[in-house]
């Protein structure tokens, strides 16, 4: 089996918490990046989950300030850069931009890209 295949699959399983977890967890760098993926997923920030995750150029969690796709963190959440150059966007344009999503729930809160606002 195709070692990407193995790594994308391990980190969906992470995505879905655990019986055990408490709601008050935030999710771990890689659970929140599986759950990104899986939001961008598709046209034009990639098909394939590693397509995808060669987009996503930065990642931080926030407790609190300004997010940048705008308002105020009030509640944990994970901020991702995404990046996808000209060259690998179908319609030809690069996209630069930003993904929040709420780092206990890996749901987007917003998103100062395309096609997702």
């Amino acid at each position: 089996m195709d070692p990407l295949l193995i790594r994308f699959v391990a980190a969906v399983m992470l995505v879905a918490p655990p019986l055990t977890a408490q709601a008050a967890d935030v999710l771990s760098e890689g659970r929140a990046r599986a759950a990104a993926i899986s939001i961008l997923q598709g046209d034009p920030y990639g098909r394939t989950p590693a397509d995808v995750a060669q987009n996503i150029v930065a990642s931080q969690l926030l407790t609190g300030g300004s997010k940048r796709c705008g308002g105020k963190a009030t509640k944990p959440v994970w901020e991702f850069h995404v990046v996808v150059p000209a060259n690998r966007n179908p319609n030809g344009s690069p996209i630069d931009g930003y993904l929040v999503i709420d780092a206990r729930t890996g749901k987007m809160t917003c998103a100062g890209l395309p096609l997702l606002d």
